[in-house]
This record gives structure tokens, C-alpha cells and sequence, in this order.
């Protein structure tokens, strides 16, 4: 069967460390042609990744592909995307799927109208244990849910390849936008839709590095969501039942599970053969789904409509947005306390 023909448009440190060595290692997707803005990148990637065509304009490769990867600055998914799909090509847009809901809306609109897949690049989807903890927690094992405490923070170490995420018109957002629209999906997945919130976030008319979160569930559980690029947190979600604790990682595609009960402490990592799953696996299992929606004419497994319900949540945080206080926002030394 002939491989889907994709063109990876924007050549950041996303499309050269996650989507390209995916094309490369899946068997049902090749990259036809690398785009962005940059030439000599655009060649340069091109030739390390062995992409026969690149390009700093994607409607210069149209005919030589079947579909696209958008992996450009967050302010250019929604108009590109947009583009591409009236055109009825297929488009994977990396996330945050889009800077607002309208612009969700009007990607999802563009699919329908032009007949092509939209499928949205949040990864943590394809996580074996994402789909585990989903069941374990549906069957009941812990008792009835009394709360949740997610906290995700990561000092950055990513290789950035430009400064968009530092520009609030090109990002949309601070870390929410950037971090925590991976854990607050899962929490959307785990959990279901959302009925309030109170949120805080230290951007001060900026963007944001620290923020935190009460949400309320509408089942009526509710919990607390931290998300840090300024501190490593603990990076795990922890569930606390009637009959029993549930402590699971949320940055890792094969995470540690521990549960807790009767004074005991049981570690379930490794379980239903997904151990030492790794980032690339889980990239591969993306294009992989992303190939099969567009042979199979179905919607991909995180299509627009699910990547939409993470955008409207943090849409929400920010219009509810309040100071953060954090302990060194107000040092002693200058609160007018006594000092030395």
C-alpha cells in the first residue's frame, strides 16, 4: 500500500526531534516535502531527514502531497490549517490546536467543508496509560472520588528553535497554553467535562510562568491543577478515593503507577506490555492513526472536536484571571515589615 504523502510545515525543534524521525519510522506515512519560513533550514532539515522536496511556502508543494503536518507558531495554526482543509487536505496541527475557540471552530468548520481530517497533536492520548487509568478509574476501583491534585512543572530543557513562546501574539499563552494543555486533556479524558473554575497565574499583562487552578468537575469532583516552568514539580496526578489512593505521572509515556490502600503501597508500572514505551513510539502511533483516518475516511483519534475542549478551558482561565501570589512575589524586605 502506497505511503500517505506528508508535507511538515515549520522546521522547529518539534518537527526535527518528534515528527520527522515518526514519518521516518512509520510504515504508513513518508515526508514528501519539508516547509518554513527559513530556506537554508528548510534545506538543511530537508537533507538530514532525506525529504526529497523543501520549501518556504506551503502552497508551493500542494500537489505533491496528501496531507500536512502543521507544526508552525502557534498564531499560524488556525489560518494555515484553515487553508489547507477547505483545500480537502488533511492536516495534524500541533498543539495548542488553535490560539481561540472561534479560530477551533472555524478549523473544524474548514473539515467539514472541504472533507479532510483534522486531528490534533496532543500525544498524551496515545499513552497506554492513558487509556488505563480512564478504565481504572470508570470501574470504580478506588470508591467514589473525593478530589485530585495534578501538579506538572518542568524547568524548560527544550532546544527552541525560535522565540515565539516568549511573544503572547504568537503563543496566546504562557505555560497553561504550552504545558498545560497535555495535562489538563488528560484531566478532560480521566474525568469529563468541566463546570467551574478559579484560576490564578502570575503573568501580570504578560505571559504566564506559573499558574494555578481549582476546577470543578461535572460529576462534582474537584481538584487543583498546578503547572510550573519555572520549578520541577512532582509531575504527577494523584486521586484520592473512599477505598483507595491512585498517584499516576503525567510526563512520561511510560509512566509510574502507585496505589495506595490499607496502609500499602503497590507499584503497577509496566503493566499491559506498554513498558519502556518511549516518546518516538508514541509519534509513530500519532502519524500512524493520523495515516489510517485518511484511507479509512473516519475522524482521527483526537480530532478537532476533542482538541477543541482543551482550548475552551484554558480560554475560560485566562478570562477568569486572577494575581498569583507566590512567596517571592512579596518578599519581606519589601512589604514594609522589619528588616535589617
Amino acid at each position: 500500500m502506497q505511503k500517505v504523502r506528508l508535507a511538515v510545515l515549520g522546521c522547529g525543534a518539534v518537527a526535527q526531534i518528534n515528527h520527522l524521525p515518526a514519518i521516518s519510522a512509520s510504515e504508513h506515512a513518508e515526508a514528501a516535502a519539508v516547509v518554513d519560513a527559513d530556506a537554508e533550514r528548510a534545506q538543511t532539515i530537508a537533507r538530514r531527514f532525506g525529504v526529497p522536496v523543501f520549501a518556504t511556502d506551503y502552497r508551493e508543494v500542494l500537489d505533491r502531497i496528501d496531507a500536512a503536518v502543521v507544526a508552525l507558531p502557534n498564531s499560524l495554526h488556525a489560518p494555515v490549517a484553515i487553508d489547507l482543509l477547505r483545500r480537502g487536505i488533511p492536516v495534524l496541527v500541533e498543539k495548542p490546536m488553535a490560539l481561540t475557540v472561534r479560530e477551533c471552530d472555524e478549523m473544524i468548520a474548514a473539515a467539514e467543508e472541504g472533507g479532510a481530517a483534522l486531528a490534533v497533536g496532543l500525544d498524551f492520548r496515545f499513552f497506554g496509560a492513558t487509556r488505563w487509568v480512564k478504565d481504572f478509574l470508570a470501574e470504580g476501583l478506588l470508591g467514589e472520588l473525593r478530589h485530585f491534585d495534578l501538579r506538572q512543572g518542568v524547568i524548560p530543557r527544550w532546544p527552541f528553535a525560535t522565540g515565539f513562546l516568549l511573544r503572547k501574539e504568537t503563543a496566546g499563552g504562557g505555560v497553561l497554553a504550552d504545558f498545560g494543555v497535555h495535562v489538563l486533556d488528560l484531566l478532560l479524558v480521566w474525568l469529563g467535562d468541566w463546570e467551574a473554575i478559579d484560576y490564578r497565574d502570575d503573568a501580570q499583562g504578560g505571559l504566564e510562568s506559573d499558574c494555578e487552578l481549582l476546577l470543578r468537575m461535572r460529576s462534582g469532583l474537584a481538584g487543583t491543577v498546578e503547572v510550573s516552568r519555572t520549578r520541577n514539580l512532582r509531575n504527577t496526578c494523584i486521586f484520592e478515593g473512599e477505598r483507595a489512593t491512585l498517584e499516576v505521572a503525567v510526563w512520561d509515556p511510560d509512566p509510574t503507577i502507585t496505589l495506595r490502600f490499607g496502609g500499602q503501597e503497590t507499584s503497577l508500572a509496566g503493566r499491559a506490555g506498554e513498558s519502556r514505551l518511549t516518546f518516538q513510539d508514541v509519534f509513530v502511533r500519532q502519524i500512524d492513526d493520523f495515516a489510517a483516518a485518511i484511507r479509512e475516511g473516519r475522524e482521527p483519534f483526537v480530532s478537532g472536536r476533542e482538541g477543541r475542549r482543551s482550548l475552551e478551558l484554558i480560554e475560560a482561565c485566562y478570562a477568569a484571571r486572577q494575581p498569583l501570589e507566590l512567596p517571592w512575589s512579596n518578599p519581606p524586605e519589601l512589604s514594609g515589615g522589619n528588616s535589617r
